[in-house]
């Protein structure tokens, strides 16, 4: 009973593991989601740079939103998001390096210029994000196979100890 537990324990604790990985392709997910609907309601709807984040399903981009209730600018209000966002708990905390220089690119230049060109930023941005997302999918399928079997693995190695 003892090395079934073990066994069941430990590949639990891989998958643990691996959806800690695969967290980071959920956030981009969203992110590129919302960034859709950014584009729409921008660029097609003429909305402000606020009310279109306010819309958003995204945590992180409704907390931009809030920072410019406040008088900020987007790139002002992403930098006193940033680091609540990328904290343990926090709505960004899985994301790579590469993902906040991305966010770091879009918000510096959001609400900076005319449609045209926030066009052709959420264009880069969403493509971006997306290409992120693509290689976080990768990198979460290669994490479920490899910290789930480790974990089995290891449970089975304790269950050969216990026996």
């Amino acid at each position: 009973m003892l090395a079934i537990c073990a066994v069941l324990g430990s590949t639990l604790c891989g998958k643990a593991a691996s959806d800690a990985v695969r967290r980071r392709y959920r956030v981009l997910a969203a992110l590129a989601e919302d960034l859709q609907l950014l584009r729409i309601h921008m660029t097609g709807m003429l909305m402000p740079v606020q009310c279109a984040l306010d819309r958003a399903g995204c945590a992180l981009m409704r907390q931009v939103a809030e920072g410019m209730r406040q008088g900020r600018s987007a790139a002002d209000a992403w930098q006193s998001v940033r680091g609540r966002a990328l904290r343990r708990g926090g709505p960004a905390d899985a994301l790579a390096a590469e993902d906040i220089g991305a966010l770091d690119a879009l918000f510096g230049q959001l609400g900076q210029s005319g449609r045209e060109e926030q066009e052709v930023l959420l264009d880069a941005s969403m493509q971006t994000v997306g290409l992120l997302r693509d290689g976080a999918l990768r990198k979460a399928g290669e994490a479920d196979r490899l910290y789930v079997s480790l974990g089995f693995l290891i449970g089975l190695m304790l269950a050969l100890i216990v026996i």
